[in-house]
Parts: C-alpha cells; structure tokens; sequence
C-alpha cells in the first residue's frame, strides 16, 4: 500500500489553516494517522512517503518523515519510510524481477498545468492530472524546470528519471486518475480530506476516499470508492 505524501493536513500550511483543524498540533495527526493505520492488516506492507503537509523540508528531493514528529508511525511494524520521490520495487519473486514504482507527491505539477499550453488548454490539473503526469516521463524529470519545484542541489539529479518506471503513483491535486501511458501505468491518487475554503480558493475540484487497486497478477486496476457523503458533510478536516 502506497501513501504518497502528505499523510496530515499539517499546522499553518495556508492562512487560517487552523479553522478547518480538529486536530491542531502535527504529533496530534501523525498520532491519528497511525491509529487508522494501525488497522490495516500487519502482512500489508506501508510504503510511505513526505509531502508538502509534512514534517519535512519543501525542498526536493524530501527525506523521510522526521521521526522526532512523526514517531507514532515509526512505531508500525509494517510502514516503509522513503524519500520523494523514490522508486520502489514490488512483488518480485526467483522467477520474476517484478514492478518497479516510481512515486512522487507532485508538487511541481501546479507550475505545469498552469504553464505548458497543451495542459493549460486540456484543465490537466483540476480534470486530468495523469496528463502532467505522462508530460513529466515523455521530459524524464519530475521538475525539469528551474522554477517549478524548490530543490535541493545535488551533483547527481534525484529527479531525473534514469529508468524507466513500470507504474508511476502521485498525489497532490487531491484528483483521481488512472491511464497508460507507453505501457507506463500512471495513478493519481486521491484525498481523505473534504474541500475546504483554501482548496476551493485555488480552484481544485477533489475527488474522496478512492484508492486505486492494481493486480499483480492480471495488471487490472480496480478503484474502491469509500466516499459516504453524508458522513463526510459538514466535518473539519484532521
């Protein structure tokens, strides 16, 4: 199970953040998001990586979840703490060298759905963000410009995609999507969050509590759809 970032709605993100907060302290969340969590079955391996709500630095690549904050999920048996983004192989056996899954929250995917014309044109970020997602592999880099990201110099680029992904998993836009592209599997995986005033504020049109499943075995996708809508009417987000 793949948990692409941003695992908590974070402290002071935008202005008045804390209005929507129920819970209003970050150990407070990441206690929280350890407990639902701690449901899921013990054999389930939690991939886990940092996203712009998270206790980590915004520049990229981003490190691990700091454990001095995030302690309550270090503490799970089952989680697996990587950078973003981070490439992640699954279900390799002795006969078969298995998926390898390149993973990345997607915070640079704003700047180009707001820049690149053909994007701009197709509404990629609030429709479509698997578009993004296939312009960034057909670049190989995840921010191949300057602009788009805030990063971290390093003498050998961690965001230039050396090898060719078989599945590539986002989140970020909060909006659902699924869609090949040069037998690339491309997933844009959704939100645990309701639409609050920010997100309407920046034009974001989320979809909720849809999570995509792949076979390993026949290569389908599947989406579970959690979404009860009158549940989540009218709560703030945690």
């Amino acid at each position: 199970m793949f948990i692409v970032g941003d695992l908590i709605a974070g402290v002071g993100v935008y202005p008045n953040q804390e209005k929507d907060l129920e819970i209003k302290d970050i150990e407070g969340q990441y206690a929280k998001a350890a407990e639902l969590f701690g449901k899921i079955r013990k054999d389930i391996k939690l991939i886990i990586l940092p996203g712009n709500h998270d206790c980590v630095r915004l520049m990229e690549p981003q490190p691990i979840l700091d454990e001095k904050y995030a302690w309550p999920l270090f503490d799970l048996k089952n989680a697996v703490f990587t950078s973003n983004p981070s490439m992640v192989n699954i279900g390799s056996t002795k006969d078969f060298s298995g998926f390898d899954v390149l993973t990345y929250h997607g915070f640079s995917y704003y700047y180009y759905g707001n820049t690149i014309q053909k994007l701009i044109s197709q509404n990629a970020i609030v429709e479509s963000p698997d578009k993004i997602m296939a312009y960034l592999l057909q670049n190989r880099h995840l921010a191949p410009t300057h602009a788009s990201i805030q990063y971290y110099p390093a003498e050998k680029d961690p965001l230039l995609i050396r090898k060719v992904p078989d599945i590539f998993v986002s989140g970020h836009t909060h909006k659902g999507a699924a869609s090949y592209y040069n037998n690339i599997l491309v997933l844009s995986s959704t939100c645990w969050e309701h639409l609050t005033a920010f997100q309407e504020k920046v034009g974001n049109k989320p979809d909720f509590c849809k999570v995509p499943m792949f076979n390993l075995k026949t290569r389908n996708v599947k989406i579970l759809d959690f979404y009860d809508k009158e549940e989540l009417n009218d709560k703030p987000a945690n």
